[in-house]
Parts: C-alpha cells; structure tokens; sequence
C-alpha cells in the first residue's frame, strides 16, 4: 500500500512539474514575443519621424508650389512622374535659388523591407527629362511599408472630374491638381500645384492671356 502511494506521490509530482515547466515557457515566450514587437515598434519610429515627415512635406509643398509651363499640353519637359519618381522643373521664388533646377523625388529599396523617399535638386538642367551628373540629395523619409507618388489628374477618356493616378502620361492634361505621397495604402502627405496660367504665356500675351485657353496648365 505504502508503495503504490509512493509512485502515486511520484506521479503527481511529475505533473505538477511539467505544468510548471509549461506556464515557464509559455511566458517567456510570451516576453519575448513583447518584446520583439516592442523593439520594432521603436525601430519604426526611429525610422519615421515627425522630422522626417515635416522634411518630406517641405520639400514636396515647395516644388509643387514652383511647377509651370508653357501651356497645357506636352508639359512633360516640366513634369514627368510615375510611382517611384518624380521630376520637376522648380521655378526659383521661395526656393532660395537664383536660377531654374529640377527637383527629383525617388522611391529606392534601401534594405531588405525598407523604403527611402530621396529627395535630389539637378541644378543646370531646365529639361524634367533630363538629370545632372552629381545631383545634391538626401534622404527625408524611411518607411517598411512601399512608398508611392501619385498626382491628382482630369479622368481619363470623356469623364468629367479629377482622379488619383501612378503616372502622369503623356504630358497632355497638363500639371496635375496636386502631387501626394503614399505608404502602404494610406496617402500620407498631398502637396497643392498652385499655378493655373502660364506665366510666360501671361507674360506675352499681357492681362488678355488670363482669359486664353493656351495659357492655361491644365
């Protein structure tokens, strides 16, 4: 009797341990889980600041803020963008320049996950085609989301309005209503493109271009 309360007492003991060893690693992993989570969150603030966003706006407000053109169609040597780059002629008020430069935005994998929004002025060039050799960049925004460009344009075919796209085509809509910047799925940052009238086709034609189709820019 004495012995099979023994191996009873054993066996009890042996489940009791077991349990005990599984709460233990269930908890660790459970810290460690936390704490993984925890440290990425911080990695990502880290890499996505409000420093870091108020830069990337700046630069954004103030390019959109200088695009113009001649006119409305074949505005492609002033604008050109596609998701990952957008290049433009940056007129020089409020810009701290005394000349014309384009200024490029550029999306780039940095690291495996990472994304970079570089922002680079080619100085010398009056063509958005067209980049310098040694442009001055830097890099405003980090994110492990993708980062897109995108620019508000007419619809395209006969409907009536404006739409978000990828691209800006061709050239013949125009400069677009405004220029945003996307991460992940969430537009982050939009940037208004003041101008609506050509400013050397005002220039030229005097207070008569204000009410001249060719002059307008989109």
């Amino acid at each position: 009797m004495r012995r099979r309360h023994q191996e009873g007492f054993v066996l009890a003991e042996a489940l009791v341990a077991l349990a005990i060893a599984a709460l233990t690693l269930a908890l660790l992993t459970s810290a460690v889980f936390g704490l993984r989570i925890a440290s990425e969150s911080r990695a990502a603030a880290a890499q996505t600041s409000a420093a870091d966003w108020l830069a990337a706006r700046r630069a954004l407000a103030d390019w959109a803020g200088g695009i113009t053109a001649s006119g409305r169609l074949n505005t492609e040597s002033r604008i050109i963008g596609t998701a990952t780059t957008a290049r433009m002629v940056v007129m020089p008020e409020g810009t701290g320049r005394s000349v014309p430069f384009v200024g490029e935005l550029r999306v780039e994998a940095v690291a495996d996950g990472i994304y970079a929004l570089i922002a680079a002025r080619h100085f010398g060039q009056p063509d958005a085609r067209v980049t310098a050799d040694e442009p001055q960049e830097t890099a405003v925004l980090r994110a492990f989301d993708p980062i897109r460009l995108l620019y508000l344009l007419p619809r395209e075919g006969d409907v009536v309005g404006l739409s978000w796209r990828y691209e800006t085509g061709s050239g013949d809509d125009g400069v677009p209503t405004a220029i945003g910047i996307e991460v992940g799925d969430r537009r982050m940052l939009t940037a208004p493109v003041f101008p609506t009238i050509s400013a050397s086709c005002l220039g030229a034609l005097g207070p008569g271009g204000l009410e001249e189709r060719r002059c307008a820019l989109r």
